[in-house]
This record gives structure tokens, C-alpha cells and sequence, in this order.
């Protein structure tokens, strides 16, 4: 089985504007393959592939997977990096984000990559998971927003077509795809013509993987796609994230220094990442998962004023004020290095410029409207969304200063939905020919 983009349609898609244009070839009807392969009873407990374990999504991933009695195995595919192993470099961010996993035996971390033929591993292993998975969960990917969408197109969108791929071959599998609500950015042709942060070659992958799920969907293919926001931190990793290297914390600062927020009924999207993870794993392991979702706790500008002591005005008059106290300033030079410096404050003011572009209230409308679709799951949230955002803010350091100090932390809550063993660090892993 073997699937393409025909003539570079995605990039012909994205220099028309239009999803239609993206077109694929198969080598044979998907409907047909998948009819013929085995799979398991509904009733029966399945085996999961994760790729992106190591990953702040990933490992909430695991986390519910291993918890969850519907599953049986969990295959977590981890590239090595220098002398770290697969088990270590999960260990590792672990560690960082204060989280454990349950100890239920069921984990078996491989070492390779879905970039890589055969991904990365030994025929025998790799021949086991293409006979022994039913449910694949792809959190891997990049996560800057640095590069063209020829770099993103290698990295990301043909590697998806060959994981759909691996899930017609020998046995039946559902494909996951963690994509991202930002690429609901596009809504119009002069959209993909737009220059700012948010209309990147990052965005524009996103897009494309997006209109290939459902393409590929409607063919026949079984992969399903889901629109995460922000993932936030939540109660298992005591609300730490990845901080400041989000742009939306980088925004929420620049929102705090200023004192004010824009007035509007637009929200914006987050969600803490065990809830997104909890509503990824139920609908993988439902017996008819919906082909797109939208695991969106949205929050609103008045929560965040109210919650943070802010004043709500016009976006005309916040962004004003914005790019004025952010303009480069002669006051700003270092004279003992002058270029050096000038380049520096005028990337910082070019960079807080695309962060707020002129159509920033249009994109998030465009983000808002999506997730607000009625065809979406609802998603069951531990806490209120401006508390998730107020635990979090609280320890990052960049941020914490600028918070009123009379603001009480929400107590972490038990998760009244898991029933799980005693959590204890990554377990050993299970040799892939032993399960």
C-alpha cells in the first residue's frame, strides 16, 4: 500500500488558498485494504504505538495510556540522543516536569524514528509492531516556528503518509494525529499571504496535515486529526509547562508588563495537557472515532483582566500602546556594541509587532470559530481554564512578579475520572519480542 501527494498538490493548495486542491494517489482502494486486514474485537484490550513520548504532550500520553484498562501494551518509540537511550531521555523530561507514570507493566520503550525506513528498528521489531498494534498516537514533531514549509513538508507531512501507510499493513490501525487549532488561521486566499508569527511555514504544515486527515479520511484511510491549543500544564506535573518557551506565555507577559488587555468575546485556546491527552485516548479507543476534534478549553479576555488585575480596552488602543512602549529607541544602544545592540532591539520589536500583527483579533475569530464547532466532543475539564492559566503563570518566574500578590493558588485536585497503581518513575522497558 503505497500513498502520495499527487503533482505537489499541497503546494499548489497552499499558493491558491484552497484545501480542495490537495489530491491523493493510492496504489490501492484504502477501503479495500483495510476490509481485508485483521483486527481485534471491539471488546478486546489494544495495543498502542506513541511517537513523541519524550515529548511534554507525549508524556501525558503515556500517562493516560498506561492507566487506561482498555489498553494492553504501550509502545513508546523514542529516538537515542548521544549516550542518553530511549529510557533515559523520557526519565529525563519526567524529572523536569515533576511527573510519574503508573507502573502497570504495560510499557515498552523502542529506540528509533518515524522519519527513518522501517522506523529506525531491528526487522523483527519493526515486523512486530506491524502485526501487533491496532491504535497509533502521533505527538512527535517540531515545535519551533522557525523554518519554511519545504523543511516542515520533509519533517512532517510526507512522514505522515507514510504512517498511514504502516496502519493498512498486516493488521488494521487507527492513525492520531496531534495537529494544532493555530492552523485555523487560514481561512481566506490572503490569509497564506499574511507576515507575521502566526503565518508561518510551521502554520502552513499544520494546515496541510490537517486537509490531508480529512482527505485521506473521506478515502477510506483511517486517520483522524485533533486541533490542540496550548498545552498547558495540569494537576500531574503541579501546573509546570514548557514556560516561556510557548508564545503564548511570551504574549501573557507582554499582555502583564502592560497593565491591559483587549476587550472581546474572542477566546483564546488552551487546555491543560491531561485533559488533552484524556479526550486524544478516548476517542482513539472508541469503537468509531470522530475524524476531527478540537480539545479546547477556551478562556476569555474578561477572565484574564478579572483574574489578573488588568484594564480591558479596545484592541486599537492596546496594540497602540504596545508597539509604542516596544518601538526601538536610540536609548536603547549599547555604544560599546552598537550594531550588536541595534540588531537586538530592533528583532525584540519586530518580534512583539508579529506577536500582536494588525490581524491578530481576525486569526483568533478564525481559532475561536473552529473550536467553538458543535460537532466537537465536549471536553471534560478538571478546573476552570483561568485557573489552569493562573497555576501555571505563578511558577514562571518571568511571570510570578508581575501577579497580584493577594491571588491564592488553586489546590492541586485528585482526578476523581483515574484509577491507577502507585505512580513510580518509567518502568523497565518490555522487549518487543516478549509481548
Amino acid at each position: 500500500m503505497h500513498i502520495s501527494l499527487r503533482h505537489h498538490s499541497d503546494r499548489v493548495a497552499l499558493s491558491m488558498g484552497n484545501p480542495n486542491r490537495i489530491s491523493l494517489a493510492y496504489s490501492e482502494d484504502p477501503r479495500a485494504v483495510a476490509k481485508r486486514l485483521p483486527r481485534r474485537a471491539d471488546d478486546e484490550p489494544k495495543n498502542v504505538l506513541v511517537l513523541g513520548a519524550n515529548g511534554f504532550v507525549g508524556m501525558h500520553m503515556l500517562r493516560e495510556l498506561l492507566g487506561d484498562t482498555r489498553v494492553a501494551t504501550v509502545y513508546a518509540l523514542v529516538r537515542r540522543k548521544g549516550d542518553k537511550s530511549g529510557e533515559d531521555r523520557i526519565a529525563r523530561q519526567l524529572r523536569k516536569y515533576k511527573m510519574e507514570l503508573p507502573d502497570t507493566g504495560k510499557l515498552s520503550v523502542l529506540e528509533g524514528s518515524y522519519l527513518e525506513p522501517a522506523m529506525g528498528l531491528a526487522p523483527a521489531d519493526y515486523d512486530k509492531l506491524l502485526t501487533d498494534v491496532d491504535v497509533v498516537i502521533d505527538a512527535a514533531g517540531a515545535t519551533t516556528h522557525d523554518y519554511p514549509y519545504a523543511r516542515y513538508r520533509q519533517e512532517k507531512v510526507l512522514p505522515t503518509l507514510r504512517l498511514a501507510e504502516f496502519c493498512l499493513r498486516k493488521r488494521f490501525k487507527t492513525l492520531h494525529v496531534i495537529g494544532s487549532v493555530g492552523s485555523e488561521v487560514y481561512q481566506q486566499w490572503r490569509d497564506f499571504y499574511r507576515n507575521s508569527f502566526f503565518y508561518t511555514g510551521y502554520s502552513r504544515m499544520k494546515w496541510v496535515v490537517k486537509h490531508i486527515a480529512l482527505r485521506a479520511n473521506r478515502d477510506g484511510v483511517p486517520i483522524h486529526i485533533y486541533q490542540a491549543p496550548f498545552a498547558l500544564g495540569g494537576p500531574s506535573t503541579g501546573f509546570k509547562d514548557p514556560g516561556m518557551e510557548y508564545s503564548f506565555w511570551n504574549m501573557i507577559s507582554h499582555i502583564l508588563q502592560l497593565g491591559m488587555v483587549w476587550n472581546s468575546e474572542v477566546t483564546s485556546p488552551v487546555v491543560a495537557g491531561d485533559v488533552l491527552a484524556r479526550s486524544v485516548v478516548a476517542n482513539a479507543l472508541s469503537n468509531a472515532p470522530r475524524v476531527i476534534s478540537y480539545p479546547v478549553t477556551p478562556v476569555t479576555t474578561q477572565e484574564i483582566a478579572e483574574r489578573f488585575d488588568l484594564k480591558l480596552v479596545p484592541w486599537p488602543v492596546f496594540r497602540r500602546e504596545l508597539i509604542r512602549q516596544h518601538r526601538f529607541r536610540l536609548g536603547q544602544i549599547d555604544w560599546s556594541k552598537p550594531v550588536a545592540s541595534i540588531r537586538r532591539g530592533r528583532q525584540q520589536s519586530r518580534f512583539v509587532s508579529s506577536l500582536f500583527p494588525p490581524s491578530f483579533h481576525t486569526l483568533l475569530n478564525n481559532i475561536h470559530t473552529a473550536a467553538a464547532n458543535p460537532t466537537t466532543v465536549r471536553v471534560d475539564a478538571d478546573l476552570p481554564s483561568i485557573d489552569v492559566m493562573e497555576n501555571n503563570a505563578r511558577r514562571i518566574r518571568k511571570l510570578s512578579r508581575y501577579l497580584p500578590e493577594e491571588a491564592l493558588l488553586v489546590p492541586v485536585p485528585v482526578p476523581v475520572h483515574a484509577s491507577v497503581p502507585a505512580p513510580v518513575p518509567v518502568p523497565e522497558p518490555v522487549p518487543v519480542g516478549a509481548v
